[in-house]
This record gives structure tokens, sequence and C-alpha cells, in this order.
């Protein structure tokens, strides 16, 4: 009995025969995948919480009116507001003021700090398991910055637009979206393991089954018939 290779065409019949042979593995293996995934969300994964404080940073000499090459200039030192609010000296403080338990290493992976495009406006984005420290750290940072980047600089011009708030709900971890990545993934392992399981299947089960493989012709059939 020759086995079945790769090479061997599968029209959608042999397809749906596959599936629903089977069906069990594509039912139960993406069902299995979604409640683990389900699990891990809810009991393993710690909620993390967002919380941002939006600054105007503008360079300016003092006592001059705002000229459209302040604004260029601001727009390209984004980086180096991001490298201040991040640095040692802000964390630093931040830490003393606040009383935290974490090390400088610690809050700088928490603090993130992005621009708005084509603007002079900057979010620092703190993230924590505590939605009020969250907050507390945000605020914090930006108050912070401000004071260090008016030093450091001397020229900046820093206002905070808007002080952080309580975050309401958690940035992560997002249980619909792992839920449908668990979908997805164990439907394609699903479907992985029906085409394997097939390509190992070297039995006869059809008369044309027979003819391809033996390569003999069918004489008669003997259908199975239930005892009663």
């Amino acid at each position: 009995m020759g086995c079945k290779t790769l090479e061997q065409e599968l029209d959608l019949r042999d397809l749906w025969h596959m599936v629903v042979n089977r069906w069990q593995f594509i039912v139960v293996i993406p069902l299995v995948a979604m409640l683990i995934s389900a699990a891990i969300s809810v009991f393993l994964i710690t909620p993390q919480y967002q919380s941002s404080a939006t600054l105007l940073v503008l360079k300016q000499q003092p006592e001059q009116s705002l000229q459209y090459s302040d604004l260029q200039i601001s727009r390209q030192l984004v980086q180096t507001y991001r490298e201040i609010a991040r640095s040692r000296r802000v964390l630093d403080s931040v830490i003393d003021n606040l009383k935290l338990d974490y090390s400088y290493g610690q809050l700088r992976e928490k603090v993130e700090v992005t621009s708005v495009r084509d603007t002079e406006v900057i979010h620092i984005t703190v993230t924590d398991p505590n939605p009020r420290l969250a907050r507390r750290i945000a605020n914090q940072v930006a108050d912070s910055f401000k004071a260090q980047t008016e030093e450091i600089m001397q020229l900046e011009s820093v206002t905070i637009l808007d002080y952080a708030v309580i975050p309401s709900r958690p940035v992560s971890p997002r249980i619909p979206l792992n839920i449908a990545i668990a979908l997805v993934v164990g439907l394609m392992v699903a479907a992985g393991l029906v085409f394997l399981l097939e390509y190992l299947d070297n039995t006869v089960k059809t008369p044309e089954d027979v003819q391809e493989y033996l390569g003999l012709p069918v004489l008669g059939i003997i259908p199975y018939v239930e005892e009663e």
C-alpha cells in the first residue's frame, strides 16, 4: 500500500471530508486556546494603567516675540526633551519627592515622552499598575522636567497644558485582542494537525483509494450493515 505524499492534490470534497472527519480538532483546539488566553489575561497578567501630562515647549529669546525659526528649533529638539525628561537628574528628583520604591532604571522604563506631529506639544506618559500612582508620577515628571529644562537650556519656555488624570481603565492586558489572537493561532494549529494526521493516515477508506494506491479495479462493494 503506497503512502500519501504531499504532492497529491486534494479537491474541495477531500478537504471537506477532512474537516468533517476531524471536526473535534477544529473546534476543541481553538476553544482551549481561547480559554487559556482568557485565563492568563485575567489571572496572571497584572493590569497596567497609563496617565499622561501634556506640555508646550517653545524656544525663544527672552523679551522677544515668537519667530517661525523658534518653532522649527523647538520641533527639532524633541529628542533632546525626551532624554531630559527620562534623565537621572529629573527622575531622581521624582523618586525623592514622591518617596518611590522604584530605582532610576525601573522608573525610566515607565516613562515615555512623545510629540504631537508638527507641533511643539509633547506628552509625558507613565505606565504603572497603580492608576493613582501613574497620575502622580506623570505630573511630578512634568513639573521636574519643566524646572530642569528651563535651568539647563535657559532659553526654554515650558508650559504645562494639561496635568495627568487618574486613568479609568487599564491599557493592558487587552483581553478581547488576546482572545482573538488565540483563536487565530488555535485554528492554524488545528488545521496543521488535521493535515498532518491526514498525511500520515495510509488506510484505505474508499473505492477510489483502492484504484489510486493499488492500481486495481473495484469489482464490488460490500456495504456495512449494523446489527439490530
